[in-house]
């Protein structure tokens, strides 16, 4: 009880009363910028003050059969501190560590030690499992009187909503191993086909968009998964090389036009660049619309064109590393990565 209300209500000048455990949340700005900041107790209020360090701002999805564009948050408050308010209440905190929160471009990384305490994440998804044990029960009790967390395992559940509504990638929980809790919450779009279908389809059940999810992510399915998502036409292309379909083309009576201009995936646009940085030795920004825009399916707008480039840019520089630019946001001077290219 004593340790419980220190964690939650304790001044910071208490904390030393815990150890050796420790109860701090280390917050890392991992972009093209760096910073880091460590929250220590009473974390009733300083989960708050972890949301407001992270940086919240507008993204933008271009449908193909609206001309203004939609916009959304890159992360919900909720689904924020929802992930926050479980690794203080799950954490195993005999382990004397820290829960760590690593902001990344297109994501955030939540860390606590301890593995999931019973049953796995996927059995919460569909907010049907009720947890029967908790590893912190104290702590569980009294965050749930202070309507920090909720006790019928729904907040798994909240954040696979909310992302949903979003229509970003589902909540991630892939690098989690027996020792440590690892949550990744996207604030970016993987597959634009995806986010587009989420928009078009929007009663697709949960657990059909999980499936959808793990093509994106190129991880696994079992056969009946693959075939459930081929009866729906939800997928195309074959094995190993599942990708979402873009439903668009039936809302739109576009379908010929579709197939005439699905145009080339985004790994030639990225040949062509590689190649041209090769030749050339660097590129500016009007260089590689030259290139690329021209090349790209007509039946996509101006908007999704430039939106195109910017994603394909953005993976190549952010995800692989096979490009960095030298210049400024706003004069970029393109080059290669050597060092990355000799490697693959």
């Amino acid at each position: 009880i004593t340790n419980t209300a220190l964690i939650l209500l304790g001044k910071p000048e208490s904390g030393h009363f815990l150890l050796p455990s420790v109860c701090e949340i280390s917050w890392k700005l991992e972009t093209d910028e760096v910073a880091y900041q460590h929250f220590s107790i009473p974390m009733l209020l300083n989960t708050t003050h972890v949301l407001n360090r992270i940086r919240n701002v507008k993204y933008k999805f271009f449908p193909h059969n609206q001309l203004i564009a939609t916009e959304v948050n890159k992360y919900e408050s909720r689904v924020i501190l929802e992930a926050l308010h479980n690794a203080i209440a799950h954490q195993d905190y005999s382990a004397n560590a820290r829960i760590t929160v690593v902001e990344k471009t297109d994501k955030l990384i939540f860390s606590n030690s301890g593995g999931f305490f019973d049953g796995v994440p996927d059995d919460y998804i569909t907010g049907e499992r009720i947890p029967e044990k908790y590893r912190n029960t104290w702590l569980s009790r009294a965050m749930l009187n202070l309507n920090m967390i909720d006790t019928m395992g729904f907040g798994v559940h909240t954040m696979y909503i909310e992302q949903r509504k979003r229509f970003f990638p589902m909540p991630d929980y892939s690098r989690s191993t027996s020792e440590k809790v690892v949550l990744e919450i996207y604030g970016h779009a993987i597959d634009q086909n995806y986010s587009l279908l989420l928009m078009e389809q929007t009663g697709l059940d949960l657990t059909t968009i999980v499936l959808l999810d793990k093509i994106q992510k190129k991880m696994p399915l079992t056969p009946d998964e693959i075939v459930r998502l081929k009866k729906q036409r939800l997928i195309e292309g074959r094995k190993p090389n599942y990708q979402v379909t873009a439903k668009i083309a039936e809302r739109t009576d576009v379908k010929s036009d579709y197939i005439k201009n699905k145009g080339f995936d985004d790994q030639y646009f990225k040949d062509l660049i590689i190649e041209y940085l090769k030749k050339f030795k660097e590129a500016s920004k009007s260089d590689i619309y030259k290139l690329i825009y021209g090349k790209l399916p007509d039946i996509l707008a101006e908007s999704q064109k430039q939106n195109k480039i910017r994603n394909i840019m953005y993976s190549m520089s952010k995800r692989e590393h096979t490009i960095r630019n030298e210049g400024t946001q706003r004069y970029p001077k393109w080059k290669l990565v050597l060092d990355k290219l000799r490697q693959t």
